[in-house]
């Protein structure tokens, strides 16, 4: 199980585009209480770091750079750090010292299993066994707090279009709450609450005959992830 899950969480960076700002960090989330299951991997990219007094931190992105040192936390070095106001110098800064993080959040899911459940086709459904995968992209905008190494809270919004064979110009909105648990070490929890918005029926995803009502309505999440930044001196 511990392997599987290193699988899932090694693959978040390699299958994330390394745009701007990207820590090396990422996680593993599902989407349930879809009648269309998902699974998928995605990152945070940091745009923004700030101290509790409101000092811009520097190089709190590290660009997977010590993605190579996973398995040799002592090899691992940050640069976090402030100007001095007066003398432009580095000030060196702790990573609990980080308060506020603004973030891209962007994360990759395909669709696993049946597209649409038995249950919610017609009978004379010419595609009751549809194991076609739909993809969707979330990218949101999101707020943490650190309120110390181990607890972060977090608000986001954003946006989850769907695209794939026979899924019609379909997306939908998305409200987050964030609660980060991470114990002494690289890897973290998350405890996500997500207010998803628009209405997906069957029709939008090819089989217009099915049932499948998806209106808006929250939706909780366990999410497994590794941030190296926590770690390291």
């Amino acid at each position: 199980m511990k392997k599987t899950a290193l699988l899932f969480a090694l693959s978040a960076c390699l299958l994330t585009p390394r745009t701007a700002h990207a820590n090396d960090g990422g996680f593993w989330d599902m989407l349930f209480r879809w009648d269309t299951k998902f699974s998928g991997y995605g990152t945070d990219f940091h745009l923004v770091c700030l101290t509790e007094s409101g000092h811009q931190v520097h190089g709190c992105e590290e660009w997977f750079t010590k993605l190579r040192y996973f398995f040799h936390r002592d090899k691992i070095k940050h640069e976090f750090a402030t100007r001095d106001e007066l003398t432009l110098q580095p000030q060196t800064v702790a990573f609990d010292k980080i308060r506020h993080e603004v973030n891209l959040r962007v994360a990759y899911f395909h669709s696993y299993g049946q597209r649409i459940p038995d249950a919610k086709l017609a009978a004379n459904d010419d595609k009751r066994n549809d194991h076609r995968t739909v993809h969707a992209i979330k990218i949101q905008a999101v707020y943490y707090y650190r309120i110390n190494r181990y607890f972060d809270v977090g608000v986001g919004q954003g946006v989850v279009p769907l695209f794939g064979d026979d899924v019609t110009n379909l997306w939908r909105g998305i409200s987050t709450v964030s609660f980060v648990v991470a114990p002494k070490g690289r890897w973290y929890g998350r405890l996500e609450g997500s207010y998803f918005t628009h209405t997906i029926t069957g029709a939008d995803l090819g089989h217009p005959t099915s049932s499948l009502i998806s209106g808006p309505g929250w939706n909780a999440a366990a999410i497994f992830g590794f941030d190296l930044r926590r770690i390291g001196t």
